[in-house]
């Protein structure tokens, strides 16, 4: 249970407010993600990001080394959930090239059940090699380091994924990027798409918990990339994908089922309509309000990305 305080309207008095955290309740966070992915536009838009890896030259060049060798492609995706997008980049990747081996890294056990589903029913995803590692990613470093075998990889995918790879994103990113890295083969891939900077819900400041909030997802693409500067011997790409939520229940079926889901998901806090004061919830839908865009009856608000591509030099 998290709690914070906030004014309560315009006294001085304090009150407490009471929440759970979303990322706590692993059932209820899938059911609200899955409304939030129902409502992107256009519809295809969290799979962008596939295109983008299969069409990249550094892509094309290990693959090509890769054929020469007969070696397995090693791919890695990082808290892939259900597997919705990364099924259709191994699919890709097959048609490029025959032999994958696919490590699947995602704590939480109903997501990883339901991706491993879709492979046990989709033909061509069998013909990967598949290793299902139920593991947070401290867990899994240690893990892939005590290995005799400790193989990189030709490709990894952290999408909207880095920022729980540490309890504190922000201080612990440096060292999370210092781990992919060390995981990356040579000739290989590095993908992190995060949230742009211009994102609808990190400009929803003056929510009365914004200071958790902006602890959990604290930083940009700038942020990762004076990393990698730092670093240097590093090649990125930079890439920004236009991505909007159609958030119209939550102003016209505010009481329905998935306005209630898209609520929880903006604010990450479980039944945010239930449990949130009056003051609070209401502080939140003018703010929501302010952020957002009409477009032919419709209000969506802007959940762009951005996408950085590492290579070695």
């Amino acid at each position: 249970m998290q709690h914070v305080l906030i004014n309560s309207g315009e006294s001085t008095t304090m009150e407490e407010f009471e929440y759970v955290d979303l990322r706590d309740e692993y059932g209820h966070y899938n059911r609200a993600f899955e409304t939030f992915r129902d409502h992107m536009n256009p519809p295809n838009a969290r799979t962008a990001w596939v295109t983008l890896v299969l069409q990249h030259g550094t892509t094309h060049s290990c693959i090509s080394k890769l054929t020469q060798s007969s070696e397995p492609m090693r791919v890695l995706g990082i808290g892939a959930g259900a597997g919705v997008e990364d099924c259709k980049l191994i699919t890709g990747l097959l048609k490029m090239y025959p032999n994958i081996r696919s490590t699947v890294v995602e704590p939480n056990l109903h997501l990883l059940r339901r991706y491993q589903k879709t492979v046990s029913t989709t033909e061509v995803l069998q013909k990967a090699d598949w290793d299902w590692r139920q593991r947070t990613w401290d867990e899994f470093v240690a893990s892939w380091r005590a290995e005799q075998d400790s193989s990189k990889f030709h490709l990894i995918t952290t999408v909207h994924s880095i920022y729980h790879m540490r309890d504190d994103p922000m201080d612990g990113l440096g060292q999370s990027v210092d781990e992919l890295l060390e995981c990356l083969h040579e000739d290989g891939v590095l993908l992190v798409c995060l949230a742009s900077i211009d994102n609808g819900i990190d400009k929803m400041t003056n929510w009365p918990w914004s200071e958790y909030c902006r602890a959990k997802n604290s930083f940009t693409k700038r942020d990762v990339t004076k990393i990698l500067d730092m670093k240097g011997l590093l090649r990125y790409d930079e890439t920004a994908l236009s991505e909007y939520c159609d958030v119209t229940d939550c102003f016209e079926r505010e009481q329905g089922e998935e306005a209630r889901h898209l609520f929880d998901f903006l604010t990450h806090v479980v039944n945010f309509q239930g449990e949130a004061p009056a003051e609070v919830y209401g502080r939140f839908k003018a703010r929501l309000q302010d952020i957002v865009i009409r477009e032919n009856e419709r209000y969506l608000i802007d959940v762009g990305s951005d996408v950085i591509v590492v290579q070695h030099n």
